[in-house]
């Protein structure tokens, strides 16, 4: 393990149940393989809980041939690169946010799995970049805090419902794998985690979202809808003519829509925006 002691590196909390790392490295694996992923990515290994395990069990599986960890402290970077591990893998030290692509996505053999335990102050963020390549990241195994998990992957009509859930549903099916209490790792949380896995749809469920000024509209159109959550949406968009042009019920709020409703009105809205 390459940090000993108690440095805590940027105020992570670095994960000390071995049981659940091990139970997460060896899914993380798993997922990576029945996806034809050539390489894997860690963002923010700390210590090594995970990236141990992973270790092990790529040992097992060289179809998987490389193995690429992304750490910002400099003092952990610099250790992870001293380490044998008997397995071939690269190091880039930085933040993860502020990585050119070409450096993490472009020198990996796709496709690329990734597993990780992300910071809660970044993870979303994180995500967001992830998440924009289902098209050479086809899964993902993440602990994010319990709060920002089940945003992810929260069911119509429910309280986590967002813009968040619509945006990554669309091109995600999203699966509670683990959940991680505070005495998991050191020092303790004052908040639950929760790991999630993510595996990319064939296609998305709400067509024209993904091209690059499709996506635009898209995310604005997200945006604008949950702006005010607890109003019906015939007093908080401003669309009134693509609302009635849609067919969806003006007394919903957002986070009550079905699918089908969400692509009834974003039809509707690309094709009548005033």
């Amino acid at each position: 393990m390459p940090a000993q002691g108690k440095r805590r590196a940027l105020g992570q909390h670095f994960l000390k149940d071995q049981a659940l790392a091990n139970a997460i490295a060896e899914r993380g694996v798993k997922e990576a393989l029945e996806s034809g992923c050539k390489s894997l990515l860690e963002i923010g290994p700390g210590r090594g809980a995970i990236t141990l395990p992973l270790f092990e069990e790529l040992k097992k599986n060289p179809s998987i041939r490389t193995f690429q960890l992304v750490e910002k402290d400099d003092y952990l970077a610099q250790k992870w690169k001293e380490q044998d591990t008997g397995h071939p893998f690269s190091v880039i030290a930085g933040d993860f946010l502020e990585i050119p692509e070409a450096e993490w996505l472009g020198q990996n053999d796709l496709p690329l799995a990734v597993v990780s335990n992300l910071p809660y102050s970044s993870g979303t963020a994180i995500l967001d970049r992830l998440a924009r390549h289902p098209e050479s990241i086809p899964v993902m195994v993440l602990m994010f805090q319990a709060e920002v998990a089940k945003r992810l992957r929260a069911e119509p009509s429910t309280k986590e419902r967002g813009s968040l859930s619509i945006w990554i549903q669309n091109l995600w099916d999203v699966e509670k794998f683990l959940a991680v209490p505070p005495q998991a790792f050191a020092p303790p949380p004052e908040v639950n985690s929760e790991v999630v896995i993510l595996k990319r749809r064939a296609e998305p469920r709400i067509p024209n979202t993904t091209g690059p000024e499709d996506e635009k509209i898209w995310e604005s159109f997200l945006k604008t809808c949950f702006a005010h959550r607890r109003k019906m949406l015939r007093s908080s968009l401003p669309w009134r003519n693509a609302l009635e042009l849609s067919g969806v019920d003006g007394t919903k709020r957002a986070e009550a829509l079905q699918w089908l409703e969400w692509e009834q009105l974003f039809r509707a809205v690309k094709q009548s925006p005033n």
